[in-house]
Order: structure tokens, then C-alpha cells, then sequence
């Protein structure tokens, strides 16, 4: 893999402010490593190319596209433009491709991060993790209409309005969440995660494909077009 912004090595970095990856050979997985919170034009750009490159039937040996919320607890800014073009490409994924798109969240998730993971086909949760609905209004749009279809929108709007924080825990028995798991050090934990969860690789994936050709989550390029009129 060659995308501008993206460095692969053999363990994720600590520091800076770019994507990195891992490739799980034996797991048949790519882990994006996102070291900064929210969607800046060339994280947007890097993903963007991921996505189609794995559409394009290009990165064959891909069963899994972990997205790696490792930025600790800083809230995320407002997304640069193409945001809501690349949640509902990562939401399509699972429907034309044998990939099975997860975030692991190891500590704040809010705004576009929170918003983007709702659009993966589950949220793996550490246990450090928390979940927060504050933020500008105008941003949360595509996380409401996200967990809205979720918990339905009463209670999704009750979240909003109190500026609800949930932590790991009380995201799962939401159903916001799938799995919670102990943290560990570097990407350990998303191994022994799939060591398990790769045994049900094809069940797993025909039930999150069927959830969403049934239920399809709103497009988030028609939302970004109505923000923009």
C-alpha cells in the first residue's frame, strides 16, 4: 500500500498526528491507526482511497478494516468537507465486499469520531472508553440520525439534549456498542479480539451485511448536501 498520509510499520506509533497501519497477516486485517481526533482533509483523502482501493477488489486479502480511535481524550473537531462521503462509503463496505469494517475505541469518542464508528459495522469498545454527545449541533446531525436508528429516536434525542456521556459499559447494554474488552498495550488486544471473533468470520459478516440491506443507515451524502443548502 502506497497512500499519501499513511505509514505502514510494524507497530503503531505513539506519537505524531497521522494515520499509520498494521497489517494482521494471520488475521487478515488492516488496522488504521488514527492518532488525532476527528476527520481532517487528509485523513478524509487517505480513507477515501482505502475504500475504493478495497471496492476496487485491489486489496484482495482484506477480511477486516479496523479503524484504531487511539487519540486518548481529546474531543473531535468539526470534519472537513467529504466527511459524510466517506461515513456512508465505510457503511456500503460490508454490503459488496467480504470486509467487515470495526472501531476500537480506547478512550473519548465524540463527534465525527463517534459518528464515524457508528457507521462501521460494529463499535469494540476498551473499557477506558466513554461516548459523548456534546458538541456543536450542526455536527451531530449524522451521529443523530445514527443512533437513532439504534435506540430509536426519542431516546437518541434525550442523549443529545443532555449532553449524555456513556461509558463503555452503558454503550453496550445500549446496544450502541458490541463488545467491551480489556485495554492493552499497542494492538495486543485487537489480536486476541480476532483470535475469537474470527471463528464466526462468516456468520458475523452475513448478519452485519443483511442488518444493512435492511436497514441502511442515512446516506450521509444527501445529509452533507442538505448542510449545504
Amino acid at each position: 500500500m502506497n497512500f499519501s498520509n499513511l505509514h505502514p510499520q510494524d507497530e503503531p506509533s505513539t506519537n505524531g498526528g497521522y494515520l499509520s497501519t498494521v497489517w494482521l497477516k494471520d488475521r487478515q486485517a488492516l488496522v488504521l491507526r488514527k492518532t488525532r481526533p476527528g476527520f481532517d482533509a487528509p485523513t478524509i483523502q487517505t480513507i477515501t482511497n482505502i475504500l475504493s482501493a478495497i471496492d476496487r477488489g485491489e486489496l484482495s486479502d482484506i477480511r477486516y478494516l479496523i479503524y484504531d480511535f487511539a487519540h486518548g481524550a481529546r474531543e473531535a473537531p468539526s470534519p472537513a468537507e467529504g466527511f459524510g462521503e466517506i461515513a456512508a462509503e465505510n457503511s456500503e463496505l460490508i454490503v459488496d465486499t467480504p470486509v467487515i469494517t470495526l472501531a476500537w475505541a480506547r478512550g473519548l469518542m465524540s463527534g465525527c469520531d463517534f459518528d464515524f464508528a457508528m457507521h462501521c459495522s460494529a463499535i469494540i469498545a476498551e473499557k477506558n472508553a466513554h461516548f459523548s454527545f456534546l458538541g456543536d449541533p450542526s455536527d451531530l446531525l449524522g451521529l443523530y440520525a445514527a443512533v437513532g436508528r439504534t435506540l430509536g429516536f426519542v431516546k437518541a434525542e434525550r442523549l443529545i439534549e443532555n449532553n449524555t456521556a456513556l461509558t463503555a459499559e452503558e454503550a453496550r447494554d445500549l446496544l450502541i456498542v458490541r463488545d467491551v474488552v480489556e485495554p492493552q498495550a499497542g494492538i495486543a488486544a485487537m489480536e486476541s479480539y480476532l483470535a475469537q471473533f474470527g471463528r464466526r468470520y462468516n456468520a458475523s459478516h452475513a448478519i452485519y451485511r443483511a442488518q444493512r440491506m435492511v436497514q441502511p443507515v442515512v446516506d450521509r451524502r444527501s445529509l452533507s448536501a442538505l448542510e449545504r443548502n
